[in-house]
Parts: structure tokens; C-alpha cells; sequence
């Protein structure tokens, strides 16, 4: 066995098999979490489907909303917990509030239909139709779930950051994709196909559960003390908000090296938004029917499983940067590559597996570069900067994305071709920020 001092972070200390159970419940944690997300997203889908959303209002909804809720809600809440201190620690305090509220949010979801019949007879004459009205407590709830489930997940990855061994993180965001992925192809096996007769108990079984298993997952894990040298004292006074964003801005905006960590990290987030916001539309418009979709995505989900653990090896062997850009590389072929391609079942479904499998390589060699960019100390703080750019650009990318496709004839290839120019564009800035660095970012000793 190895010496437990090997597996040191801050004031925590583990033995192998202690190291193992800490792991085991942030894994179901994440899988609570991963249930979460790739349920909503299709659930959600569906119901915008059926009340006939445009694709823009799909667009601004499922990308452009979140983004600029993440981008207002996670640098105020990850400056904070930086700088929280409690017996429980700074991450786990915030998430055991914030988790009951978003699985009550999600559970509501499932209930806009009947609120939104009940609307339209209540206004009777002055109703502008039912569908307006289920879209109207669609947005309500969908923005206060959307605003509290981002702000967990920028804490999961803090509290990730901040007891687990930096050296051990590739093969911890393996296993943390084949949990996602699970979870995924539970989803799209059993639950999806239920969505377009009983969306309101899809809705309210998945935010039950969410709740009750990421809450036990705060009960069993803990955080080491952040003591003066590490991550600062605990500040007597809560500074004022101009202070704040002073302090924000100097930190992580004068710096030459964390900008293009923005930029990289941005475009290559961007370059698989297209195809992921419009698939499920994609494939209808190619007159897929959703069982065979689901077969799809649960057959692209075990591929990844199965290519996970050789990626979380490599990116701990070689570092999250260099497998990152090469997984960046791939999907720069397959997306412009499979442009002119596509133009029935066939050859969607082909490019629907290799999308799939190529971002899934990407989200695991990426999962822990953050935590090798930014610093351990304020890294909410710096990770919540990268989301702002992210946020950003991603509200501008559905304002023009959605009216084109709406323009196009909802010519949905079109994705590809955003997916592929962005992918370039991370490509370029990521060479460009190892240029640049102090160390080389494509060498895993250097992390």
C-alpha cells in the first residue's frame, strides 16, 4: 500500500482505501448531478416541442439563459466561497442549500402544462393561448432552476478541486464521464421514451432523487481546514461590492497568461454548443424517431465509457492540456468533415456516434485543465471568470444561431459548420497560450 502521505491535500490526509471512499461519493454525487442535466436538457425539449417554441426560443432558452445566469450568479457565488470559512468547510455549506432548491425547481417543470391550462382559463378572452401560457411558467421556473443548478455545479467542481490529489484528476474525470455517461444511458434507455406522455413524473422523480443523493453525498464527505498561506484567513468584515469587483477584475483580468486560458477554454466549450442544442431536432428533421435516437446516444455513451479510462490515463500521463487539444483537433474533422455528408439516416446516425464519442473524450481530457490553469486558492474565483467568457459568447452564438436556422429553413447542418469554425479558433489560442505560459502547458510535469 502506499504511504499516505502520497495522497496529501492541504490539511487532508488519506490512506488508499480513505482516498477511495471520498472518490466513490463525489461519484454519486455526480451521478445525481449527471441525472440532473441529461434528463433536463431532453425533458425540456420535449416539452418546447410539444407547445411549438421556435428554434430561437429554443436557442435563448436551453443555451443563451444559462449562460447569462452563470455568468451574473457563479463569479458572485465563487468569490464568496473562495473566501467562506465554516466548521463544514467553503464549498459544502453552500451546496446543501442551494441543492434542495434546484430539485424543487426541477420537480416544478413537470407541472407548466397543467399551470399553464389553468392560466388560459382563468384569463379566458384575454388569454394568448395555451401554449404562451405553459411556455410563460416555463420560463419562471426553468431560469430559477437553470440559476441554481449551474451555481452546484461550479461548487462540485471547487469542492473536486479542493480534496482530491491534482496528480490523480485525469483518472477521477475518467471515472467521473463513465458515471456521467451512465446515468445518461439509464436515461435515454428507460426514462426518455416517458417523456412525451408523463413529463411531469420524469420532472418530479428526477428532482427527488437529485436531492436526496447529492445532500447524502455532503453528509459523507469533508473539507481540510484552509489555513493562512494556502487560502488566506477568514475575512472579519464581508468587503463592500466595489471592492469586490475591483479585486475580481485585477486578479483575473490583468493577466495576460489566465486571458487566453479564457479565450482557449471558451471557444473550445462553444465549438460542440450547435450541434448538442439542435441534435435532438437535427435528428427529427432526418426523420429519426426518438427510440432509435436513444439507441444511438446509448450506444455512443458505452463507446465512451469504454475509451474513458485510456483518456484520464493519457491526460495523467501527458496532461489535460495536450489530450484536450487533440480531442479539439478530431472534432475539427468530423464537424467540417461530415458537412457535406449528412443527408440521410444513415449518415446522421454515423456523425451522431462520432460527435458523441469525440466530445466525450474532449469533456474528460478537459475535466481537470481548469485546475491545472488556475490557482488552487481562488480557483471558483477564476473558474467563474472562464464561465463569464464562456457565458458570453454563448448568449451572442444563440442569438445568431437560432434566427439562422429559423432563416435557414432549419437547415440544422449548419451546426456543424459553427462547431467546426470554433474548434479551430480553440485550437489556435490554446497553441497560442503555451507560447506564451511560463511553462509548457502540453507537459503533464509542468501541472
Amino acid at each position: 500500500m502506499r504511504d499516505a502521505r502520497n495522497y496529501e491535500v492541504g490539511t487532508l490526509r488519506y490512506t488508499a482505501a480513505g482516498l477511495g471512499m471520498v472518490m466513490f461519493w463525489l461519484l454519486f454525487g455526480e451521478f445525481a448531478i449527471a441525472f440532473r442535466d441529461r434528463s433536463a436538457v431532453p425533458s425540456v425539449t420535449e416539452l418546447l416541442r410539444q407547445h411549438h417554441a421556435s428554434d430561437t426560443m429554443v436557442a435563448v432558452l436551453v443555451s443563451a439563459l444559462p449562460a447569462l445566469l452563470s455568468s451574473v450568479l457563479v463569479p458572485i457565488v465563487g468569490f464568496r466561497s473562495d473566501r467562506f470559512r465554516s466548521r463544514w468547510g467553503r464549498r459544502l455549506p453552500f451546496l446543501a442549500v442551494v441543492t434542495p432548491l434546484a430539485a424543487l425547481a426541477l420537480a416544478a417543470l413537470g407541472y407548466c402544462p397543467q399551470l399553464g391550462w389553468a392560466t388560459d382559463r382563468l384569463l379566458g378572452a384575454m388569454s394568448p393561448g395555451v401554449d404562451t401560457c405553459v411556455l410563460g411558467w416555463f420560463c419562471v421556473f426553468w431560469t430559477l432552476f437553470e440559476a441554481i443548478a449551474l451555481v452546484s455545479l461550479a461548487l462540485y467542481g471547487g469542492l473536486v478541486n479542493d480534496i482530491l490529489p491534482r496528480r490523480i484528476l485525469g483518472r477521477f474525470y475518467a471515472a467521473f464521464r463513465i458515471v456521467s455517461l451512465g446515468a445518461g444511458i439509464l436515461f435515454n434507455l428507460w426514462v426518455f421514451h416517458l417523456t412525451e406522455h408523463h413529463l411531469r413524473e420524469v420532472f418530479l422523480g428526477i428532482g427527488l432523487f437529485y436531492g436526496a443523493a447529492c445532500l447524502l453525498m455532503c453528509v459523507n464527505v469533508r473539507e481540510g481546514e484552509y489555513v493562512s498561506g494556502t487560502t488566506g484567513q477568514v475575512p472579519q468584515d464581508a468587503p463592500p461590492l466595489r471592492s469586490i469587483a475591483r479585486t475580481y477584475w485585477n486578479e483575473c483580468f490583468s493577466v495576460r497568461r489566465y486571458l487566453l486560458a479564457f479565450v482557449a477554454l471558451m471557444a473550445s466549450e462553444l465549438a460542440f454548443v450547435p450541434f448538442n442544442t439542435f441534435s435532438q431536432l437535427y435528428a427529427a428533421s432526418m426523420g429519426l424517431d426518438k427510440a432509435m435516437l436513444g439507441s444511438l446516444l446509448a450506444t455512443s455513451y458505452a463507446l465512451s465509457i469504454g475509451l474513458s479510462p485510456i483518456v484520464g490515463w493519457l491526460v495523467d500521463r501527458y496532461s489535460a492540456a495536450s489530450m484536450t487539444w487533440l480531442a479539439l483537433a478530431c472534432y475539427l474533422g468530423v464537424s467540417l468533415g461530415a458537412l457535406p455528408l449528412v443527408h440521410d439516416t444513415h449518415g446522421f446516425s454515423i456523425l451522431y456516434v462520432t460527435h458523441v464519442v469525440v466530445s466525450g473524450a474532449y469533456y474528460t481530457a478537459c475535466g481537470s485543465l481548469p485546475m491545472a490553469l488556475f490557482p488552487r486558492s481562488r480557483f471558483l474565483q477564476f473558474d467563474s471568470a472562464k464561465r463569464f467568457f464562456g457565458s458570453a459568447s454563448t448568449i451572442l452564438l444563440s442569438l445568431v444561431l437560432g434566427p439562422t436556422l429559423d432563416i435557414s429553413g432549419h437547415q440544422y447542418g449548419l451546426t456543424l459548420l459553427y462547431g467546426g469554425l470554433f474548434a479551430g479558433a480553440s485550437l489556435v489560442a490554446f497553441w497560442h497560450l503555451n507560447c506564451t505560459a511560463t511553462d509548457d502547458i502540453f507537459d503533464a510535469a509542468s501541472e
